[in-house]
């Protein structure tokens, strides 16, 4: 199978796939039953929480040879992956997919709070944020979209996860830095809103770089810019959003897991060390570089509850700025 094949595989289908075990130290093995560990994933198969999530759990399953189930559980704004959570003992056997978009659905609809009702555990992967048009999209760069949209208000849209989608606060910030509107157009899952894309149902998406390194190379999609204040090393012919004539803060998308609050501290502190352990191994790494996906996590669970409470706020103030009202 060729490689971008594969990939492409692995990113709509959600297929891990692992060639190496490893020894976690031995407080994290002991913390670890005979019952299996649960990875809820609050969001559809086959987007970069299924890439990011099946490697780690298989490695984690070889190294305290315990059984690992990974669940989707998609829908209500992800609160129906976080019930999965909050009705599970809290054990430390029942663990979440955080990423930005779960803290910025908290800013704007605050149905639920984070460092609240769960324990963040550690961050173990970082994703940059791309801009993406169709393959065969009239516009070569960021400069065309943005000089169309601002002679034709209201003509262009954008695909997002929703109101106050961690998408749906960085095209905003866009479309006010520079001064051309757009529709939002919400898709259910990234997988969705990239087909939606490749279809020509919307004109652009920001996005995680999961989705350029899968179908850019194919031609379906075209990458005029990265939202980071520097370009990608495996794609260095993409500018930097300021590079491209924008100035919009840099994001990039960081996915962690969290557990239920309640969780004793000992277990949390052993999950840190097993998640953290097996995160950084070979063969989790290389795994997930092919897809623009980099390994990094936390220094503590403490650090890891910084960097959300640190993105709620800063999405609540935009929110605010932006006068982003929830959905009904």
């Amino acid at each position: 199978m060729k490689t971008c094949d594969f990939r492409r595989r692995t990113l709509l289908h959600g297929i891990g796939a692992l060639c190496a075990g490893v020894a976690l130290p031995s407080r994290a093995r002991e913390e670890v039953s005979n019952e299996s560990l649960r990875f809820i994933l609050p969001l559809a198969a086959g987007g970069a929480a299924d890439v990011s999530t099946r490697p780690l759990a298989v490695e984690l399953q070889r190294a305290i040879r315990q059984p690992m189930i990974v669940e989707n559980r998609p829908g209500g704004l992800f609160m129906i992956g976080l019930q999965a959570v909050l009705q599970a003992p809290a054990d430390g056997r029942t663990l979440i997919y955080l990423y930005n978009s779960v803290a910025s659905v908290q800013a704007v609809h605050k149905r639920y709070d984070i460092n609240r009702q769960l324990i963040p555990v550690t961050q173990t992967t970082s994703i940059p944020m791309v801009l993406l048009v169709p393959g065969s999209s009239r516009f070569k760069t960021l400069e065309e979209l943005v000089a169309f949209g601002r002679d034709n208000p209201g003509k262009l849209n954008y695909a997002s996860l929703g109101v106050g989608s961690t998408e749906h606060l960085k095209a905003a910030q866009l479309e006010r830095a520079a001064d051309f509107q757009a529709m939002n157009v919400p898709y259910k899952s990234g997988p969705d809103m990239v087909t939606g894309l490749i279809g020509g149902a919307v004109d652009f998406v920001l996005t995680a770089a999961t989705f350029a390194h899968v179908f850019a190379p194919k031609g379906l999609v075209r990458v005029l810019a990265v939202v980071n204040t520097e370009r990608m090393k495996d794609m260095p012919e993409v500018p930097t959003i300021s590079e491209a004539g924008v100035t919009i803060p840099p994001l990039e998308f960081w996915g962690g897991y969290g557990v239920r609050a309640g969780t004793p501290e000992a277990t949390v502190q052993r999950l840190f060390e097993a998640l953290t352990t097996a995160a950084v191994k070979p063969a989790v790494r290389d795994l997930l570089a092919p897809s623009g996906i980099s390994v990094a996590t936390s220094s503590s669970p403490k650090n890891f509850a910084k960097l959300i409470a640190d993105d709620v706020r800063w999405m609540t103030e935009m929110t605010e700025q932006l006068s982003i009202k929830p959905s009904v």
